[in-house]
């Protein structure tokens, strides 16, 4: 049996707890939201009673922020003391329907869409 067979077949290194961050590295024009902080998307435990393909959805606190970039971190897995493995994961959500932009004049600041 091929290597990566018995690896597929392992559920010993699929993650248990795992933790989604995002944040916003600012590579649009000025949104106003702030650029490069950090904070926690979602928590959740991966359950190997379940299906394969799991969803969980985004903490309430955060539902309305702006990323465009996340990380997953993994805190455990089912057991396997060498390495955890995923196959994919997918992100969903939406862009923002308006930004509104905040210019600065001379003597007052203008908030317009962008």
């Amino acid at each position: 049996m091929l290597t990566s067979m018995v690896v597929a077949y392992d559920r010993s290194s699929a993650p248990k707890n795992c933790q989604v961050y995002g944040w916003h590295q600012g590579h649009d024009a000025d949104i106003g939201v702030e650029i490069g902080k950090m904070f926690l998307l979602a928590e959740f435990s991966y359950d190997l009673e379940k299906s394969n393909a799991q969803t969980f959805n985004v903490l309430d606190l955060v539902r309305s922020s702006l990323v465009d970039t996340i990380r997953l971190d993994f805190t455990s897995n089912h057991g396997n003391p060498s390495h955890t493995c995923i196959y994919q994961l997918w992100v969903h959500g939406h862009e923002p329907v308006l930004i509104r932009c905040w210019r600065r004049s001379s003597d007052s600041m203008q908030v317009s869409s962008c």
